[in-house]
């Protein structure tokens, strides 16, 4: 179940796959999805499990059947680092999402180091920033100096909470992270760590609990 929210009059949805979906734009957002960390591992030997990147695209193309998406704008570390054999299959399927006319938009992140060489004949705009005529920006880090009215929604940190289930049991999840006008995204890859962030009295948490997410 996802969690409706609206950051200057615009509707946004968050949804449990880690992902915002604007339906006035049919925009689907992802951060930090770090695809081909796998591979570089395993290439500077160290002992990871077996990438599966298919399985990986697969999440986004359910998305994409799901909802009615136009554009997908990737909030940076689309890749993890540099060019491993991973490259040219994301390359491929990224075309492939052009051939169904959805725009990708890549707002660059730090661990997007890959020279523009490798992002020729790819469906893939790339830029700073995007702004949204509501007053919201996208892109990876914050933007320092945007006027107080604007909205930023980024990625980077990966932010996670704990929760406390009793019985000294507690988890860590996943989060959408409200504070300052600064909305943070949780990583969209599977292999990523989390930042823990806390509730404090100007912030909103949105935790991912399997299915759903839910404010707390």
């Amino acid at each position: 179940m996802a969690k409706r929210i609206e950051l200057n009059g615009l509707e946004l949805y968050l949804l449990p796959q880690k992902v915002i979906y604007i339906p006035k734009y049919f925009m689907l957002i992802i951060s930090d999805w770090h695809l081909g960390k796998l591979t570089h591992f395993r290439k500077e030997g160290l002992f990871v499990p077996a990438p599966d990147i298919e399985e990986e695209f697969l999440r986004l193309s359910t998305l994409i059947k799901e909802l009615d998406v136009k554009e997908i704008v990737f909030l940076g570390d689309l890749f993890h680092s540099e060019w491993n054999s991973d490259w040219e299959k994301l390359k491929s399927y990224v075309n492939s999402i052009g051939n169904q006319s959805i725009k990708c938009t890549l707002t660059k992140g730090n661990h997007d180091i890959l020279t523009e060489n490798h992002f020729y004949n790819m469906n893939l705009r790339l830029i700073e920033e995007v702004v949204l005529s509501e007053g919201i920006v996208l892109s990876h880090e914050p933007i320092v100096g945007l006027p107080d009215y604007m909205y930023n929604i980024v990625g980077h940190i990966h932010p996670g909470c704990l929760i406390d289930a009793g019985a000294r049991q507690s988890f860590k999840l996943p989060c959408f992270y409200l504070k300052d006008k600064v909305l943070t995204m949780p990583a969209f890859g599977k292999f990523t760590g989390l930042y823990l962030v806390k509730k404090e009295y100007n912030s909103n948490i949105y935790v991912v609990i399997n299915d759903a997410v839910v404010g707390i």
